[in-house]
């Protein structure tokens, strides 16, 4: 199992420098990493982190840089110069081990051995999250530089590949592809990345009203409604391990993550299916909670420096009942975030909005009254979100639950048949009939499911837009701040899923 898993390391590693996220230097310690581990893999656990750690060296003194009456610009160039390095050793490690973790589940399933693997990998890593986390609360200037130094190089580079392919197909003729390529290397090299270092661009905290702004819950409100809410919100700002809320206990309000992290763990969802059990910024913790009146599904605890605003409950009841697209929109958002939590091997591939666009487009949030029999195709699944659903030789089912099809295949949600009979959380039936007075049950099309989470993200380079340069802090713990992801955000609509659900009486 560890040699399985450094192979995957190292294969990331290469993808990483034809991909131009790491430089060859770099590259090299990392390689140079995973041969050590290599020779002591029979006798010890994954020790390439070990090899590494010279290289990520955080001095104590540089803590009071910040502090001291030194030029700005100064203190920037200094600490970029030493700290780069670790910086980017860092940030390839998780990522790598991250793909490399995924592939070992995909390919031995919930094994002991790949248990014991997983958790050698994440032991590992917990020092260079510290690391970059260290760098991101002392120096945030840095990664803004590091970060950008990587858009101008990922932007370029696609310049350039667009040429090549408008030659390649014939609508450009040589001459103008050499013009063109001569341009591109002119304004290569008059970008002067080394400015950066000397003057970059300070790092201000966004006002709320900006970060509030861009939070995908408060953007879609109508303005008659988001004004009141907005004034109404508690800012917030939590370090490292601190809880937001935790199992079990009431739900007070609901939490929007605007800058940072959140790491999700629960008993009863058995949150060890998850891989990467992390909301990153832009998600909107607690709702459905509120929205049902149920005590907290799992822990929310912050796994780095986050920036957040807590709305009370009762602002969100006044909420929902200002208007029924209100409510139809806060039940589609609370879904997203039980859709991570109830089939993590599925959802957690997607970003936090590819999720929500899924929910949007790609799904039927449906309605029963009491009596009514839900029957789903071989090929959908469902969640029930609220009321209380009956199914033949089982209990009651209560939300929030995934509802299966008979017939479904669980090793495509990451489960196994033995493991069903210990998840209230799971159920699967050939038809369910509704028991409370109202269920509402949100369905999903596997294929298009799948298609979502296996699409885009698992191709080496994925397809360039101009709107979909995501900094991999998008969609990580932290743990990745200073990788650049290029993804197409540009998906067609997925049309609507209700074909494959039968109402009964």
């Amino acid at each position: 199992g560890r040699v399985r898993l450094l192979n995957g390391v190292q294969a990331s590693y290469w993808a990483m420098l034809d991909e131009g996220r790491i430089t060859q230097a770099t590259a090299n310690i990392l390689m140079r990493s995973v041969d050590e581990a290599m020779d002591l893999v029979s006798s010890r656990p994954l020790c390439d982190w070990n090899s590494l750690q010279s290289n990520v060296y955080f001095p104590s003194y540089y803590r009071f840089l910040s502090a001291s009456m030194l030029p700005q610009s100064f203190i920037t160039y200094f600490t970029v110069q030493r700290l780069e390095s670790g910086c980017y050793i860092c940030a390839a490690f998780l990522r790598a081990h991250r793909i490399a973790r995924r592939q070992l589940q995909d390919f031995l399933g919930d094994s002991e051995i790949a248990k014991i693997v997983i958790d050698e990998s994440n032991a590992g890593g917990e020092e260079a999250r510290k690391f970059l986390e260290e760098v991101r609360c002392t120096f945030p200037q840095l990664l803004c530089v590091l970060k950008t130094r990587q858009v101008t190089y990922a932007v370029l580079t696609h310049l350039s590949e667009n040429v090549q392919n408008l030659w390649k197909t014939g609508l450009l003729e040589e001459k103008e592809m050499a013009h063109l390529d001569d341009a591109w290397q002119l304004i290569t090299c008059q970008t002067d990345l080394k400015k950066l270092k000397r003057s970059p661009q300070l790092v201000k905290m966004p006002r709320v009203s900006d970060l509030l702004g861009a939070h995908p819950l408060v953007s879609m409100l109508p303005a008659a409604v988001r004004a009141p809410l907005l004034s109404n919100t508690k800012e917030n700002v939590k370090g490292h391990g601190a809880a937001l809320y935790m199992e079990g206990l009431r739900a007070t309000g609901i939490w929007i993550v605007s800058i940072g992290a959140v790491k999700w763990r629960s008993q009863r969802l058995s949150s060890r299916h998850s891989l990467h059990p992390i909301f990153s910024h832009g998600s909107t913790l607690g709702l459905y909670e509120v929205l049902t009146g149920k005590s907290c599904l799992c822990d929310m605890i912050t796994d780095s420096l986050v920036r957040c605003f807590f709305i009370e409950a009762e602002k969100i009841d006044q909420l929902r009942q200002s208007d029924p697209s209100v409510e139809a929109f806060l039940w589609q958002e609370s879904a997203a975030v039980i859709a991570k939590l109830l089939i993590p091997r599925v959802f957690e591939r997607m970003t936090m909005q590819e999720t929500r666009l899924l929910v949007s487009t790609g799904s039927a949030m449906n309605l029963y009254t009491k009596g009514e029999d839900i029957i789903l195709e071989h090929n959908y699944i469902g969640i029930l979100l609220e009321g209380t659903l009956k199914a033949e030789n089982q209990n009651n089912i209560v939300p929030p639950g995934v509802l299966l099809p008979s017939s479904m295949d669980l090793e495509l949600l990451g489960l196994q048949s033995s493991e069903m009979n210990h998840m209230d959380s799971c159920s699967a039936a050939n038809s369910y009939q509704v028991e409370a007075q109202a269920a509402r049950v949100i369905i999903f099309e596997v294929g298009r499911l799948f298609t979502e989470a296996n699409g885009q993200r698992n191709q080496p380079g994925g397809s360039f837009s101009a709107e979909a340069l995501q900094l991999s802090m998008e969609e990580s713990t932290g743990e990745e701040q200073v990788i650049i992801t290029v993804d197409s955000t540009n998906k067609l609509p997925l049309g609507d899923s209700s074909s494959g659900v039968t109402r009964g009486s």
